[in-house]
């Protein structure tokens, strides 16, 4: 799996680096960072229908980890929490492994968190409308970082699934690398920290971690002014 999700990396890596080289041609170029966004479109799906009742309160379940540096699902756990809050306005409960049941961590670690058992004790345990899980399924941590996710927001109310995601956020790449220098610049801009790497190696892990959750949540969750996009949006981008 760990493979696959370095292939599609690759793949995404030149599908942005063809439309970086097509933007630059109409004289937009994005390979600076103050020309590019803050965080990076990843491959996703929605449902073809928003929730039966408008989700408030998600259940961020700790990232299951494969080929990732020890404490890099924290990280990303305490990112999305962040991105959720921030972007969706979701009241978003984090829990660690330790403050789980053994119940809910063997089903993690065995894929079956998405059962109808789990789904209707975890919405009576813990109070949610929806659960986001997923896997870290690789991860580089030494120069210039990367990350590869697989995520599934499921309503804990019915069962489900609101949407998927699965992709590779690669510093190495070009339009990648520019959009991660603008996210820490922008951080460091918003809290008066200074200077500003130049380098992506030199960006903190828990800053790529944050971009990486700001461009998964961007992507499924544009603002567009509602809570959930409907079809015809999620099927026009």
């Amino acid at each position: 799996m760990g493979r696959a999700m370095k292939r599609d990396g690759r793949r995404a890596g030149l599908r942005s680096a063809a439309l970086a080289a097509l933007l630059a041609a109409g004289g937009c170029g994005l390979t600076a960072p103050e020309a590019a966004l803050p965080w990076v479109a990843v491959q996703g799906a929605l449902a073809p229908a928003p929730p039966g009742a408008p989700v408030r309160r998600v259940l961020l379940l700790p990232f299951v980890t494969a080929d990732a540096p020890p404490g890099h699902g924290a990280l990303l756990q305490a990112a999305f929490a962040q991105s959720l809050r921030a972007v969706c306005g979701f009241e978003v409960v984090a829990p660690d492994d330790a403050e789980l049941p053994r119940t809910t961590r063997d089903e993690l670690s065995r894929g079956r968190v998405r059962s109808s058992e789990s789904l209707i004790r975890l919405h009576r345990e813990w109070g949610c409308d929806a659960i986001l899980s997923g896997r870290v399924a690789f991860s580089r941590a030494h120069g210039e970082p990367a990350a590869g996710l697989e995520l599934a927001m499921v309503d804990a109310r019915d069962g489900r699934l609101l949407w998927t995601a699965r992709d590779v956020v690669d510093a190495r790449t070009p339009p990648t690398r520019a959009s991660l220098l603008r996210f820490r610049a922008d951080e460091a801009a918003s809290s008066d920290e200074g200077a500003v790497p130049a380098d992506a190696a030199q960006v903190p892990a828990e800053s790529f971690a944050r971009f990486v959750a700001l461009s998964f949540v961007r992507t499924l969750y544009p603002p567009r002014g509602r809570e959930f996009p409907d079809a015809a949006s999620a099927a026009a981008r």
